[in-house]
């Protein structure tokens, strides 16, 4: 009866509506649900538990809930490591979520396990597609066609990796196979109008894109695409009917609105065109090409102050994009801002050492500057590149640049990061470290609390000991009786060494930094060895100097977006006691007494970091994911630090394992920093 409902399902408008995403990536609900469906009906008694499971994780799938999904999977796992099927499920889930290397690697043990299965082939494919592997990809395509040549999705999919890499005559040819094999998806005819428009035979796509609408007059996309056939076309209204209509149908289709501003710009209809864009921002914040084209569009209207701070957008955003700093270097120098000019072309010189216009502007900021010498370098420099490349437009004479060309030429490349769906990935992320942890002495909340079995280890004062990097759930009437409870054991029972330490813990949370330091100091004259009181004081001195820090004004916190040199100096706070150092020198005490303490690796991880020292912060979360395995915090951390340091391959694996053990954030990140 399930099967019977997912086929019934599967031909609706609403599927076919999920299905015509901007990356045309055809997704068969319907194979993964027969899968689903099979292995409940063979499925033997004592294996219920997993099949409850699996069949929660296909339900979630079904209702778009991608994150609850995997963790049911990841389960499911557990209790059945050998199953071909849990992880071909869970590498859909996190193909959905974005996770491109996460969903590769589990379509990969699904091969393994199950060699003949060519749907995880098939789904492969799409995932290396995504990471840019095409000749896996292609290698995927193939050996899912020979293990069953009937399934017309593999064709259109392997059509998308066609056009991406603007191979469209091969991309047609495997449209003409989907067609053949009776699949009338309006996705097919949306790619073969995508190709003919590559080929530049217009009026075949629109003939294409008019059969994709009257196949499903709700899919916005296909009147989007051939909004942007009319452009070429040049007939632009046309186009802005088309863009329109797309924007009545999906009111966020952020794709058709950024499209329609370029559509603005050719009338010209430069306030329309900032408007649109402005909503592209608004739905897509982390969208460099949004705030690229509003620049340009900027300029135009004469405003370069407003140009240069939406470039700003763009260098942070995508510092590798050399054209922002070229055209903001040139804003500036009209604005007679020669230093910051200059600054934008040591840097365009930077990322294209060959760059003969940014030696020239760079020549006449020098000569602004009183640098007779270097601007006489810069010139014949542009002057030897000039006659290197005698087919290049020689732009150095240009007095003016053709701002807008740019402008349309960016938004081939533009990545649609539609909202409608509301993927959970989509959404904003203030990107950060996750916190230290500290000892939890109350254990009231054990759901936010992590365990560390300290049995048989020396200098602990029980053997399981709880954790938390959430000192704000610390209730005040709790810590006010612990105190009490404390302070009479010290009087009446004097000379041990563990109520001191909660005293002073307790202390520590209600910001009583000078008794807590006491008794920390109190508790380490009777146990010099005791590793909760070096651990618990370190932290509570970490507290204590971002107090300091915040009073004057100059917090220290890592970014991904703002790496400047200054965040990777060593930070010193000027208080002899309370130091950074103070704190790495308490956690270096627990880790000789107790090398195996991961969440002592963990904070010294944490705050080399703050130091900026981040190789040696990268050990020390090695060292806690290897004394503690599924330590999501310490994989989040690191993926973050090697995104920090531009190592994107290490930290997006990083970012996907986190993200599997729970860490929801990660997606979000991947999102921005892994799928480019």
């Amino acid at each position: 009866m399930i099967c019977s409902d997912i086929n019934q399902n599967n031909h609706s408008p609403e599927r076919k509506r999920k299905n015509s995403r901007s990356g045309y990536l055809v997704v068969s609900f319907h194979l993964i649900f027969l899968l689903s469906c099979l292995s409940l009906i063979h499925a033997p008694l004592f294996s219920q538990q997993i099949v409850n499971y699996k069949q929660l994780a296909v339900n979630l799938i079904r209702k778009g809930d991608f994150v609850q999904a995997l963790e049911k999977l990841t389960f499911a796992i557990q209790l059945e490591p050998a199953s071909s099927e849990l992880y071909f499920l869970k590498g859909f889930a996190k193909y959905n979520l974005d996770d491109y290397l996460g969903a590769e690697r589990d379509y990969t043990k699904s091969i393994d396990l199950s060699p003949a299965l060519a749907d995880a082939f098939h789904y492969r494919a799409i995932v290396r597609s995504q990471l840019l592997d095409y000749k896996g990809a292609f290698e995927d395509f193939s050996k899912a066609l020979e293990i069953n040549g009937s399934n017309p999705d593999v064709y259109v999919n392997r059509a998308r990796t066609n056009l991406t890499l603007k191979k469209y005559y091969s991309c047609l040819v495997d449209c003409r196979k989907a067609i053949e094999l009776k699949d009338e998806q309006e996705i097919i005819y949306m790619i073969m109008g995508s190709s003919e428009m590559g080929i530049e035979r217009y009026e075949n796509a629109i003939t294409d894109l008019d059969k994709a609408i009257q196949i499903n007059p709700m899919n916005a996309y296909s009147f989007a695409q051939r909004g942007l056939v009319w452009m070429q076309l040049n007939k632009v209204d046309s186009a802005i009917r088309d863009l329109s209509h797309a924007i009545r149908i999906d009111s966020n289709n952020t794709y058709a609105l950024f499209n329609r501003a370029l559509a603005y710009t050719k009338k010209p209809d430069q306030a329309a065109a900032l408007q649109d864009l402005d909503k592209v921002i608004r739905l897509s914040p982390y969208n460099s090409y949004a705030y690229f084209n509003k620049a340009i569009v900027l300029i135009n209207t004469n405003d370069k102050k407003g140009a240069i701070r939406n470039f700003d957008y763009v260098s942070k955003l995508n510092p590798k994009n050399l054209i922002s700093y070229y055209y903001r270097a040139r804003l500036k120098s009209e604005l007679k801002d020669y230093p910051g000019a200059l600054q934008d072309l040591d840097k365009a010189v930077e990322l294209c050492p060959d760059y003969g216009d940014a030696y020239y502007d760079r020549s006449q900021v020098k000569t602004k500057l009183n640098d007779r010498r270097g601007a006489k370098e810069d010139y014949l420099r542009a002057m030897e590149l000039s006659k290197k490349n005698p087919l290049t437009p020689d732009s150095v004479k240009s007095e003016k640049e053709n701002y807008l060309k740019s402008l349309v030429k960016l938004s081939g490349d533009f990545e649609e990061m539609n909202t409608l769906n509301s993927k959970f990935q989509n959404q904003a992320i203030d990107i950060e470290l996750i916190p230290m942890f500290t000892a939890d002495l109350e254990k009231a909340n054990m759901e936010r609390s992590w365990l560390y079995d300290a049995y048989k280890k020396q200098h602990y004062f029980s053997n399981i000991i709880a954790l938390t990097n959430r000192p704000e759930i610390f209730n005040d009437s709790l810590i006010s009786k612990e105190i009490e409870m404390q302070t009479h054991l010290i009087d009446s029972v004097p000379g041990r060494p563990e109520p001191y330490y909660k005293r002073a813990s307790s202390y520590a949370v209600q910001k009583k930094y000078n008794l807590a330091f006491r008794d920390y100091a109190s508790s380490l004259l009777l146990d010099s060895a005791a590793i909760l009181v070096y651990f618990n004081r370190a932290f509570t001195r970490y507290t204590l100097i971002q107090m300091i820090l915040l009073q004057k004004e100059d917090p220290v916190q890592i970014t991904i977006d703002g790496k400047s040199p200054a965040n990777k100096s060593p930070v010193k706070t000027n208080n002899i006691e309370h130091t950074y150092e103070s704190v790495i020198h308490d956690l270096n005490k627990v880790l000789v007494l107790d090398p195996g303490f991961s969440f002592a690796h963990y904070n010294r991880g944490f705050i080399n970091c703050k130091m900026g020292n981040y190789k040696e912060a990268i050990v020390d979360f090695s060292n806690a994911i290897q004394d503690k395995s599924g330590f999501a915090e310490a994989y989040y951390n690191r993926g973050l630090i090697y995104i920090l340091l531009e190592d994107n391959t290490r930290g997006c694996e990083d970012l996907s394992h986190a993200g599997e053990l729970g860490i929801l954030d990660a997606y979000k990140v991947m999102k921005r920093y892994c799928n480019n």
